[in-house]
């Protein structure tokens, strides 16, 4: 038993890392679709320069 130690403890690291990878992968997935998280920037981040020019000129 000693000796299968070592991949005991890798097998674990490895199961523990890839969990954490497709958790993470889930949560960026599931706030795209559901409205968490904007990546394209939003609505109010592309009309906000075109007002500041308005109110400039």
């Amino acid at each position: 038993m000693a000796n299968r130690l070592p991949l005991l403890i890798t097998l674990a690291g490895v199961a523990v890392l890839f969990l954490s990878i497709a958790f993470v992968f889930a949560l960026v997935v599931g706030a795209m679709f559901f409205g968490g998280i904007e990546f394209t920037g939003g609505h109010m981040d592309a009309t906000a320069p075109a007002s500041h020019l308005r109110l400039a000129a």
